[in-house]
């Protein structure tokens, strides 16, 4: 991935992760630290290489893993873009001073749409990465991410 791809990757993923001021005043306080369910399900791409000798990881596993990342990313780079170009279009339906509550509600359906391929790609992707371990792989990476806990 090129230099451009990579921080707009990384702006777009940042910027889906902050919340307004506004909106975090009216959500209930989440507990300091919050379990993501998934998180102990799948293992990131970066766990696995980095215990890569530890787990036995083959050159076939490491191949398909590195394939199936470089697929992700032209894939999601490409819908990034397209959630920049829905997020202005609701940006643009918000800024005017009476909002068309139709027109607007339909392009927020086309931004949480676009979002909603985004996690789906990296979820098929942690998923199918997961599916090339060996039950014993997988219960290696389980132990050495426990024990960095």
């Amino acid at each position: 991935m090129n230099r451009l791809g990579l921080t707009l990757l990384l702006s777009l993923t940042a910027s889906l992760t902050t919340v307004s001021p506004a909106l975090a005043q009216q959500q209930p306080q989440a507990p300091a630290v919050q379990e993501d369910p998934l998180f102990d399900a799948l293992f990131p791409p970066e766990l696995i290489m980095q215990h890569r000798r530890a787990v036995g990881l083959s050159d076939e596993q490491r191949d398909a893993i590195s394939q199936m990342i470089q697929e992700l990313q032209g894939r999601v780079v490409r819908l990034q873009w397209d959630l920049l170009d829905e997020m202005q279009r609701l940006t643009e339906l918000m800024a005017v001073p009476r909002i068309d509550l139709d027109r607007a509600l339909d392009q927020l359906d086309n931004v949480l749409e676009t979002e909603k391929q985004i996690k789906q790609a990296h979820l098929e992707m942690l998923a199918r990465i997961k599916n090339l371990l060996t039950p014993e792989q997988q219960a290696t990476l389980e132990r050495l991410r426990s024990a960095a806990a």
